[in-house]
């Protein structure tokens, strides 16, 4: 079957450090997810393995689909997704604002209207990056703050994986409330990650 797998910025797998060659077959003993096999993903899973490439894999052999991934006792790369860094990069600035919208409504429900307008009328991602000092994280509103800022941070920067990490964390913490609910925040982090991965597949044309 086909799906799709990350890689690091030098051609090897993240987790395992196991470097790949397009055509090669790696060979596994069998599959078992988060243990061994060759591990993939469907485009709906995405927004979970984000790294610094994205290749088309074929799995081979036995295939065992799970939660959020697919696993197979051989794989091959067959090409490399064109145009993945820079959609990448848009799908971090996308989050960002999102992450942003986040922070100015907790802002505002928490009567900070004057850090809510700073939020509000930060347009550029340095402007947003720039206010990270003048959140205090000891308040739900302005962790979301902080969140967003680090969120806009991490997109300059230019890491792949990063600023939509931060980005789920804050729809997360955005769904948890003041008082913290755990399954909310899993929920809102989860449904986070579900947008990251439709928009990516929607941007690259994968299904």
């Amino acid at each position: 079957m086909r799906a799709y797998k990350f890689l690091d910025d030098v051609g090897r797998a993240p987790f395992t450090g196991v470097p790949w060659t397009v055509g090669d077959w790696v060979e596994t003993a069998g599959p078992s997810p988060c243990r061994h096999g060759v591990h993939g993903c469907r485009p709906a899973d995405l927004g979970w393995w984000l790294a610094a490439s994205l290749w088309e894999v074929e799995l081979d052999g036995d295939v065992v689909e799970t939660r959020r991934k697919v696993v197979g006792s051989r794989g091959r790369l067959v090409r490399q997704i064109d145009g993945y860094a820079v959609a990448v990069r848009e799908l971090a600035e996308v989050g960002t604002w999102r992450a942003r919208d986040l922070a100015v409504t907790s802002l505002r429900e928490a009567g900070d209207d004057e850090l809510a307008a700073l939020f509000a009328a930060a347009f550029e991602m340095p402007a947003l990056a720039a206010l990270a000092g003048r959140a205090d994280e000891t308040v739900f509103a302005g962790r979301a703050a902080a969140l967003a800022a680090d969120a806009a941070h991490f997109a300059l920067s230019g890491d792949a994986a990063q600023s939509p990490f931060v980005s789920a964390c804050a729809a997360g913490h955005a769904a948890a409330g003041p008082a913290g609910d755990q399954a909310a925040y899993d929920d809102g982090y989860a449904a986070e990650r579900a947008f990251q991965s439709s928009w990516l597949a929607s941007r690259l044309g994968l299904r």
